[in-house]
């Protein structure tokens, strides 16, 4: 009998449902923030509740019984049941959904042409990063970066980009035997070999045996400063702009 009236307020939850836009997610966001980062983290990755960004409980799970967790809880565990309207856990479930799921599939504010005139513009991107052979090669390249990378992990790239450094990116600085000084990003590097580039877009492949001195230096080659040097409609914009990047194009 409980499980015949949870299948039937779930339905009835579902049939209330109007189409998630992009205010929902930010709205979302900011619910999340108040009721639930306490326990997972203002990020979603976890905390004294799971790691929402990762765990396979979200991705796994369909939005009916996401919506059916926020709203009832779950028993045995500290997630607690909540009284809010069911438009905003609806907003609340799109923001958790947008945590683990690529940010291209989900909808997201701002202008994207004015994000990318900001890319390819004030914000200086292509100096390092290209999108479809276009740009930099010092940065990751971006062509897909709305598939490859959630919501959060593309706009905590933008604002804060020194909390998450990806293997291969790390800012380095050789001292060789020979006198000379290599800096750049690392590769790679083994018990035995050193993979450089430099901020030309150069590979260096040094040995082990002819470095005096290595440094792995703190921060990321990224600006820190996107905050001061953009305007908060540039900032959502640019987010907006990269979270649309796809090779797969509209499926």
């Amino acid at each position: 009998m409980r499980i015949l009236l949870w299948l039937m307020v779930g339905a009835v939850a579902l049939a209330q449902r109007a189409p998630l836009k992009q205010e929902d997610v930010a709205a979302g966001r900011q619910l999340y923030m108040s009721s639930c980062a306490g326990c997972h983290g203002l990020s979603g990755e976890g905390g004294r509740g799971p790691n929402l960004m990762t765990g396979r409980a979200v991705s796994r799970s369909t939005d009916d019984v996401l919506f059916q967790a926020l709203k009832f809880g779950l028993a045995g565990t500290d997630m607690p049941p909540t009284n809010l309207p069911d438009e905003k856990l609806w907003q609340i479930m799109a923001y958790v959904r947008g945590l683990s799921a690529p940010a291209y599939e989900i909808p997201v504010e701002g202008d994207e042409k004015a994000g990318a005139a900001v890319y390819f513009g004030k914000g200086g991107c292509t100096k390092c990063h290209a999108i479809a052979g276009k740009g930099g090669v010092f940065g990751s390249d971006l062509t897909s970066i709305g598939h490859q990378r959630p919501l959060n992990l593309i706009r905590e790239a933008v604002l804060d980009p020194g909390r998450r450094i990806a293997p291969g990116y790390q800012r380095a600085t050789l001292h060789l035997k020979s006198g000379k000084t290599l800096e750049g990003v690392l590769r790679d590097y083994t018990t035995y070999n050193y993979t450089l580039q430099d901020g030309t877009g150069e590979l260096h492949f040094v040995k082990a045996v002819d470095v005096a001195d290595q440094r792995i230096l703190p921060g990321s080659p990224m600006p820190g400063n996107y905050r001061e040097t953009l305007t908060a409609a540039e900032r959502r914009d640019l987010i907006k702009f990269l979270s649309r990047q796809s090779a797969r194009g509209e499926q």
